[in-house]
């Protein structure tokens, strides 16, 4: 098939002018709230996922002081292990 004869298949498809269309509506919604309520939650979902979300950042609040003073353990106890090292070495 010779490339002239594959654009004449297709040419006769395609459509200048466009019909329909016109002004769309706005998709924002017209309240006045900051939040986003998906249509498909209602609200004892929406409380409870609220909640979760709120134990969720508490949670890890208290991770991230944990880990904190985990860290502040671990040089406490490389000190004193230094220590221990010094006072052997110092005995022999």
């Amino acid at each position: 098939m010779d490339r002239v004869n594959e654009h004449a298949l297709y040419s006769s498809n395609i459509s200048i002018n466009q019909t329909g269309g016109g002004k769309s509506k706005s998709r924002s919604p017209t309240k006045n709230n900051n939040t986003y309520i998906p249509a498909d939650i209602d609200g004892e979902t929406s409380t409870a996922l609220d909640k979760f979300r709120k134990a969720n950042r508490i949670l890890q609040k208290e991770l991230d002081q944990v880990k904190e003073q985990l860290k502040k353990e671990q040089q406490r106890t490389s000190k004193l292990e230094k220590q221990l090292e010094i006072s052997k070495l110092s005995l022999l």
